[in-house]
């Protein structure tokens, strides 16, 4: 096997695009006071953090 020194990507793009998204429904849900777009939110960015484990 050949080893190289370049570092490999470790963060998929579909991360990003869940984070903004989530981040978006938490936004949503502080201005029009709504605890269900908070909850999801949340839980988007939970369950984005926990693709990202090993």
């Amino acid at each position: 096997m050949v080893h190289t020194d370049r570092p490999t990507r470790t963060r998929r793009p579909l991360n990003w695009v869940l984070l903004g998204i989530a981040l978006a429904l938490l936004i949503a849900g502080i201005t029009a006071p709504h605890a269900l777009l908070v909850a999801a939110g949340l839980i988007v960015a939970g369950l984005t953090g926990l693709g990202h484990q090993r």
